[in-house]
């Protein structure tokens, strides 16, 4: 990870998943509570992550002015879909689209960005019952997002 703020929020998600592995110590129950808090941590990764790569592009690319406004106007991004990565993507670079779409479309990328993102308002309005989600599968989920946004880096640095 390139960015420096999203690399410790996630080595931050990655201590705790190991704690929570630990603390559970082999309890489903457990591990399922905090599998929910650890999705919502990671839908604000994602959520980050969009500003954070865009906005470190955008101050390479242009003046601080103009920087400041891709910056203002990726900010109020909440609970990204696949498909707004991609809207994101082609709005710096149409070439990219179809590169992230690619990408995106490979392994299970896309459903776990959008796993995260269901799981997560599923969880954040009460219904966390029906979220189903596991501490494996959040594990999982978190491995393809940040291969999508690693992905979304490189794009970004060429």
């Amino acid at each position: 990870m390139l960015n420096r703020e999203l690399s410790r929020q996630l080595q931050r998600l990655q201590d705790l998943i190991k704690k929570a592995d630990e603390a559970c110590d082999g309890n489903l129950e457990l591990q399922a509570h905090w599998a929910k808090y650890i999705c919502v941590l990671s839908a604000g990764f994602l959520e980050n992550a969009i500003k954070e790569v865009y906005t470190d592009f955008a101050q390479k690319q242009v003046s601080q002015p103009i920087a400041n406004f891709v910056a203002s106007k990726l900010s109020p991004i909440r609970s990204p879909k696949a498909t707004l990565f991609l809207e994101t993507s082609v709005a710096f670079n149409a070439i990219w689209k179809g590169e992230l779409e690619t990408y995106l479309n490979d392994d299970g990328r896309r459903e776990a960005i959008d796993s995260i993102m269901s799981h997560r308002h599923l969880i954040a309005h009460g219904k966390y019952f029906n979220s189903g989600i596991s501490l494996a599968q959040v594990k999982e989920y978190i491995r393809k997002a940040v291969e999508v946004v690693e992905f979304i880096e490189q794009q970004c640095a060429r």
